[in-house]
């Protein structure tokens, strides 16, 4: 099986120009950690992998509809990687 983790590049320590959103960020950066912990463990049992999937840049209340894709797309495209 995959489990798949919806990830930010917001969660980025490198690439972080912007500040803020302290939260978001540590709950992103936390979900990657944990990602790749089970990862680690998952693939040493044989049991399946990981893998983060970052939506893009998705027209949503969080982004003020300044979006690149609208939802359904972002969806369909993770759904793609994920195949």
């Amino acid at each position: 099986p995959i489990l798949a983790i919806l990830t930010s590049k917001v969660a980025s320590v490198d690439d972080n120009a912007s500040g803020g959103a302290y939260a978001y960020r540590a709950s992103k950066s936390a979900c990657n950690i944990i990602a790749k912990s089970l990862y680690i463990d998952l693939r040493s049992e044989d049991r399946g992998t990981v893998v983060l999937l970052h939506p893009g840049y998705v027209k949503t209340d969080m982004t003020e509809g300044t979006g690149l894709v609208d939802a359904e797309t972002s969806v369909a495209g993770m759904l793609r990687a994920d195949a």
